[in-house]
């Protein structure tokens, strides 16, 4: 009896082992985003100012919209050291610029590395950089749909090392049509 509870103890050590050494390791927060993202489903807000659609994650926070401003939406994702924040606001174009004009002026004030015109549109991204103009270790992707005197902006900030897990999301801003059927 105490041989077969000894070989019971040795094979259950042995099957430990293993298990331990043969275990994947755990996978990084960006790896288990970039799954979490793949495999997600897409909500939509629909704003009840401007009646603009966006699309955003389900596992996204959703800001109450009393504290925003009109026409402003916020969808967040924090854990540990990982804050993404996608944003869609309305903003007038007072100044009545131009969709080249625009372009190379929020082009100007976000920095952006580069840069993409449509026909009523334009795309930004690049760094996020901090006040003193440092680069922050997080990037941004931003478009400008213009409609007469107003322009509707998405954004999304995130941190570089989460880039490949944010495809779908910027996928989802650079095919934005503000106005859409909801379906």
């Amino acid at each position: 009896m105490k041989k077969f509870l000894f070989l019971m103890m040795l094979a259950f050590i042995a099957g430990m082992a293993y298990v331990s050494v043969h275990e994947k390791e755990d996978t990084s927060l960006p790896q288990k985003m970039e799954r979490a993202m793949r495999l997600t489903k897409m909500m939509e807000y629909q704003d009840d100012d401007y009646d603009y659609i966006v699309r955003y994650p389900g596992f996204f926070e959703q800001t109450d919209d009393s504290l925003l401003e009109k026409g402003c939406c916020r969808f967040t994702f924090w854990q540990d050291d990982i804050e993404i924040v996608q944003t869609a606001f309305v903003e007038n174009n007072a100044d009545s610029l131009t969709l080249e004009q625009s372009m190379a002026k929020y082009a100007s004030e976000l920095h952006a590395s580069q840069q993409l015109k449509g026909n009523d549109y334009f795309i930004l991204s690049g760094h996020l950089l901090s006040d003193t103009g440092q680069i922050t270790g997080r990037r941004f992707y931003a478009k400008f749909v213009q409609h007469r005197k107003l322009w509707f902006v998405q954004t999304l900030a995130y941190p570089e090392k989460c880039e490949q897990a944010m495809q779908r999301l910027i996928k989802e801003i650079r095919e934005w049509k503000v106005w859409q059927d909801v379906k």
